[in-house]
């Protein structure tokens, strides 16, 4: 009852909850946009630690071979945020 008295619903929490638990066992495909905000690191460090194989391969949303917009699974960036620090792509290890 305290948090609906604070401004934050009870339901909104669960519908939150529920879908971030659908995404993580779908394996949803998140845009960079929002892999920023997860992960709290910006645009650019994301770009300098996929160099360096220490952050998860984006993938191409489109087959064309100039495409520039990408998003990464989530089940990735969940690794990369279990452990940043450890983290390295399959194709560096």
């Amino acid at each position: 009852m305290e948090e609906v008295l604070k401004g934050r619903s009870i339901k909104a929490d669960f519908e939150a909850q529920v879908t971030a638990a659908l995404m993580i066992q779908s394996n949803a495909l998140i845009p960079i946009k929002l892999a920023v905000r997860l992960c709290g690191i910006s645009r650019q460090e994301i770009s300098r630690r996929i160099a360096r194989g220490t952050f998860p391969k984006p993938h191409k949303l489109s087959k064309r071979k100039n495409a520039t917009r990408v998003a990464f699974y989530l089940q990735d960036l969940h690794d990369w945020i279990k452990s940043p620090h450890t983290y390295l792509q399959e194709s560096w290890q």
